[in-house]
């Protein structure tokens, strides 16, 4: 925290009615007598008259400067930290200078170089993609106002009291200035990263480092959980398991290039329209032409981009970079708006037929009809079907500031930036409708649509997956060995996240053929090694979310596994938890809870423990056969067995609760 001083000297005098001293021209605070006509503080008046002009420059609006002076937008935040990183001492320095009563010119000088930059930034074009970092920078401007209208309220103030209070108001926003310029800093960084990278890999990479950092999280555990709890917060459910990663990374993606109060807002809109017509999304879920649409509209959209991004960095004419903006607008229409269209149609009841009709229909109609739907109105904005018929039938012209589409009706123009900023709400609209459909795709108990291995589709590979999430949680130095089914995976560093965690988060980005992993890593002098099959993992994913069955799969999962020479999970950790499922068990019907028992001893013998076998045998004879079943010693045995041991895992102890 950045603390400036200067001194205000304020003259005191004998009040003449009750004799104590008080501050000359200002009314006693004892006796209430007001001051004399001939009480003037000379220095206090100068002062205060050289801050009343600095105000009246502070109110005063000051012509930017031109936009080729200060270059596109995207740069415009080092123009800002360029200028304030001089201004900040050059202001307080005139502060100083105004306080011993010195002319007030070079704080009227500083001033108008800021009302300037403030100009300046409230100027800028704030459409998309960097509608996001102008509305931060001009958040931070806003912010230095209201410190700069403290301190000249300081220097204003009649009385030391009230100097002070507008000091320590001041000293809060700069407060909150500095906290801002670091925020900006991060937006400026993650967009100009965005911008320009094409990597996919590098980009998932990016997104979950920037998710962990925006939600505080340790790792892709916690930002799943909180991923869910803004998730609920924003459509009032947690959605499915995996729901809160998908959410997290997107959200990021919208806080940096979208618009995040629309994109959530949609998001909330298309829930709500998708969620009232189960029906509709289970016989979605059922036909399997909408699954592959799905998944071919992501990937024709991504493909799209893709040439669109090698087209523009590449080309040497407007028209070149324009028609390729145009091919990007065309694959939002034709691609996931298509879909998208037809489904809101079908969830809405504007639309009847089967999607397997529906989906035979012109992506610009079922687009145009949607947006004309009332219960729709604003969902699918930024899907410009013009755009879409121009580029197609060739009735685009392209100007060096603008596109030119010829229609039946009447031609329209639309300047690039228009262009630029239409495409980006059109992917903030595919994404928010898309994260709402799969979300309550994954309520009702559909599968991922194979978008959870979109990935490997987009050319990710494995071992770029696995690296993205171990860098996401600070990992360094980090080597992939694969020998045949054999995995080693060796890294440096990590955060605080226990690695039998780790090993878990990896698993889905494991190749089908891996039947083994072994993790080595060092953390500081020390080394770690956790090595175990991938089979039981996978049984784990397949189980039914919320189960008894995912429960057991979960602990038999455990049991296979070596941390640094011994059990991942000891006997004694595994007897606590199977004797506490037992008990409880036992108040159930007794068909149910022998089958129950019986699922609790396959894992006794998974774990090789012939005495746990013993128990878990008397006491399904006992849920049998009540008294007659003579499993008094077992009983006794797994009432022993509830204390839960000491020596339980300190991993086991903090994050078991985030899987069961």
């Amino acid at each position: 925290m950045t603390k400036y001083t200067f001194q205000l000297a304020f003259a005191q005098i004998a009040c003449s009615g009750c004799g104590v001293t008080r501050i000359r021209g200002v009314e006693c605070a004892d006796c209430g007598r007001r001051p004399k006509a001939w009480e003037i503080d000379t220095s206090s008046v100068v002062r205060r008259r050289a801050a009343a002009q600095a105000q009246a420059v502070l109110l005063q609006a000051v012509a930017p400067a031109s936009a080729g002076s200060v270059g596109a937008t995207e740069f415009l935040h080092a123009e800002v930290f360029a200028r304030l990183d001089g201004w900040t001492g050059a202001f307080f320095q005139a502060m100083a200078a105004v306080a011993k009563g010195e002319g007030p010119q070079g704080l009227e000088a500083v001033l108008t170089e800021f009302v300037e930059l403030r100009d300046l930034v409230h100027a800028a074009d704030a459409r998309r993609p960097f509608g996001a970092l102008v509305k931060a920078l001009r958040e931070l401007v806003d912010e230095l106002q209201s410190m700069v209208s403290a301190y000249l309220a300081a220097l204003l103030a009649s009385t030391p009291l009230q100097a002070q209070r507008q000091a320590t108001l001041a000293q809060q926003h700069l407060d909150r200035a500095a906290e801002l310029i670091g925020q900006t800093g991060d937006i400026a960084v993650s967009v100009g990263q965005l911008s320009k990278e094409r990597d996919p890999a590098q980009i998932q990479s990016l997104l979950l480092a920037r998710a962990l950092q925006a939600y505080q999280a340790s790792d892709l555990l916690a930002l799943e959980a909180a991923g869910r709890d803004k998730l609920q917060v924003v459509t009032s459910s947690r959605g499915a398991l995996g729901s809160g990663l998908l959410f997290a990374t997107t959200h990021v993606l919208a806080q940096h290039l979208f618009d995040p109060d629309r994109f959530c807002e949609v998001l909330n809109r298309s829930y709500t329209v998708l969620r009232s017509n189960p029906t509709v999304l289970e016989n979605l879920a059922a036909t399997p032409v909408f699954k592959e649409d799905l998944v071919r509209a992501v990937l024709e959209l991504f493909d799209g981009c893709m040439e669109a991004a090698h087209t523009v960095d590449n080309a040497v004419h407007t028209r070149q970079a324009g028609r390729a903006l145009l091919g990007v607008a065309a694959s939002l229409v034709e691609g996931p708006g298509r879909v998208i269209a037809a489904v809101l149609l079908l969830a809405c009841g504007r639309k009847s037929a089967s999607y397997a009709n529906l989906r035979h229909e012109m992506g610009t109609k079922l687009v145009n009809v949607a947006q004309e739907e009332s219960a729709l109105r604003g969902l699918l904005d930024g899907l410009d079907s013009d755009l879409r018929t121009g580029r197609a039938h060739a009735l685009a012209h392209y100007e060096q500031d603008a596109v030119v589409i010829e229609r039946k009706s009447k031609t329209r123009r639309v300047e690039w930036r228009d262009v630029i900023d239409g495409v980006f709400q059109g992917f903030e609209s595919v994404l928010a409708c898309q994260l709402a459909l799969l979300q309550v795709l994954g309520e009702l108990g559909g599968s991922s649509f194979g978008l959870n291995d979109l990935w490997r589709t987009l050319g990710i590979t494995y071992e770029q997956m696995a690296v993205a999430l171990l860098l996401a949680m600070q990992y360094q130095e980090i080597g992939i060995t694969a020998n045949g089914t054999r995995w080693h995976i060796e890294a440096r560093g990590g955060s605080d996240t226990p690695l039998p965690i780790v090993v878990i988060m990896l698993q889905p980005y494991l190749p089908e053929g891996v039947n083994e992993l072994v993790f080595t890593a060092h953390r500081g002098n020390v080394t770690h090694v956790l090595s175990g099959p991938v089979a039981p993992w996978s049984e784990l994913s397949k189980a039914p979310a919320d189960s008894e069955a995912q429960q057991i799969a979960f602990i038999r999962a455990h049991l296979t596994w070596i941390y640094d020479g011994v059990p991942w999970l000891s006997i004694a950790y595994v007897r606590w938890w199977t004797a506490v499922q037992a008990s409880h068990t036992l108040n159930a019907a007794p068909s149910v809870a022998v089958a129950r028992l019986r699922s609790l001893r396959e894992l006794a013998r998974t774990a090789e423990d012939d005495t746990l076998v013993w128990a878990l045998t008397g006491v399904i004879r006992h849920a049998r056969l009540g008294v007659d079943g003579d499993a008094g010693a077992e009983l006794t045995q797994l009432g022993a067995w509830c204390n839960p041991p000491a020596a339980a895992p300190e991993w086991w102890q903090n994050h078991h609760s985030r899987f069961l």
